[in-house]
């Protein structure tokens, strides 16, 4: 009898336990970050990136990505399930790729029909992640 009121309650602690620290999902550390990102003031498709620092300036862990939509607009995710980045200090670095072509822009201009510029890169940013929502809209120029 006494084994199995070992065993229930060892159950019970173990059910607590998983329910109090989200079965290892959350760990209280990420939050949501969004925004859009522009180049030259077009909305771009770029890519993202927001890499934790310790004070000293030292990476300190796994970056964010994502990749901006055709709008402009990203939403960053630390791995395949989990969305957002780590609270505190980010450098972010920043890869327009191309720039969503409006139709009278590409006309006068001749550029290619998609708007390709190269490779733009963005890497002295340095970005406050707050718990919570954040937002950032970062307008880039040449």
């Amino acid at each position: 009898m006494r084994r199995i009121v070992h065993s229930f309650c060892t159950a019970h602690y173990c059910l607590l336990l998983s329910m109090l620290t989200g079965c290892g999902q959350e760990d209280g550390t990420l939050a949501e970050v969004s925004g859009d990102i522009t180049f030259c003031g077009q909305p771009a498709v770029a890519e993202i990136l927001f890499e934790p620092l310790n004070s000293a300036g030292t990476s300190t862990g796994r970056p964010a990505t994502a990749t901006s939509d055709e709008s402009g607009r990203f939403r960053l995710m630390l791995d395949e399930s989990r969305s957002g980045a780590k609270i505190g200090r980010n450098r972010v670095a920043i890869r327009v790729q191309r720039l969503r072509p409006s139709n009278n822009a590409a006309a006068k201009s001749g550029n290619s029909p998609d708007g390709v510029i190269g490779t733009l890169k963005a890497t002295k940013l340095v970005r406050e992640v707050h718990a919570g929502d954040n937002q950032f809209h970062f307008r880039l120029t040449h």
